[in-house]
């Protein structure tokens, strides 16, 4: 075969052992996989193992974090990130080779269509509409900036769009839904600055209201029938549990506060 650019995958793990060896399989082509894993205790060193370019990393840190210390283990021209829940179709995947093969001059990276599974279906509306992620990009182009548990790389330059998407299996049931929730608002409240005042139970009311109105509403994630209304419903879920945490932590944090201030009288 005709040279072409190198391209090394950067995963994240933590006990997902299950979702592992199918996501690797998908890019098994790559020159190289580094996965970084936050000391899982399931299988996923010995999925890892099945893997002759797979080179894995056993690190402490946010996820974010892990992600860029990945990138900075790559090797190879190009760079890919991806979880182990997504899946990279074999369309994808030869349009990839097509990139690395020519790489267009002055083009920084690409954006990739994100097809999003829930409970066994593919969305088209609400949460599956149109959207792109920054995901393939040259070696030393982007990185995270570690603030929270969403958030896009940071980059610049010229980025184009595939055309054609990866597939990413967001939620396999309610109680994963409800798991990811609890994760993530634990993860993102303690990383917020404090308002000087209390964040009200009607800004809880209201996230959560705009979320629901949002993604089953606006975006008609209802056509996607019951799945959809759950996305949506889900949705409006997360926002209340993460303003209402975020209201334990200021009520926890003022209250403590308080004891400092009496025992140093």
């Amino acid at each position: 075969m005709p040279p072409r650019a190198t391209l090394s995958v950067v995963i994240p793990t933590k006990n997902t052992a299950r979702l592992l060896r199918e996501c690797l399989e998908s890019v098994a082509w790559a020159d190289e996989i580094v996965v970084v894993d936050m000391f899982s205790t399931d299988d996923t060193a010995a999925v890892c193992a099945d893997f002759p370019n797979c080179r894995l990393h056993e690190r402490e840190d946010y996820i974010f974090g892990n992600v860029n210390f990945g990138f900075d283990q790559a090797t190879s021209d190009w760079v890919m990130r991806l979880d182990t829940d997504e899946r990279i179709t074999p369309e994808l995947a030869a349009e990839i080779e097509s990139i690395l093969a020519q790489p267009p001059a002055g083009v920084t990276g690409y954006e990739l269509r994100e097809r999003r599974i829930v409970l066994g279906r593919e969305l088209a509306h609400g949460a599956g509409r149109e959207h792109y992620r920054k995901m393939l990009f040259r070696r030393g182009a982007a990185r995270y900036p570690v603030r929270h548990e969403h958030e896009e790389l940071e980059t610049s330059g010229t980025w184009l769009r595939a055309r054609h998407g990866y597939l990413h299996y967001n939620y396999a049931s309610v109680a994963e839904y409800l798991e990811k929730t609890n994760y993530y608002t634990d993860e993102d409240v303690p990383r917020v600055t404090l308002p000087a005042q209390p964040p009200s139970a009607g800004k809880a009311l209201l996230e959560a209201a705009r979320a629901f109105y949002l993604y089953v509403l606006k975006w008609r994630g209802y056509r996607d029938g019951w799945v959809g209304i759950l996305d949506g419903g889900m949705r409006a879920v997360y926002q209340f549990t993460y303003w209402m945490k975020l209201r334990e932590r200021w009520e926890r944090e003022r209250a403590a506060s308080q004891v400092s201030t009496r025992s140093q009288e």
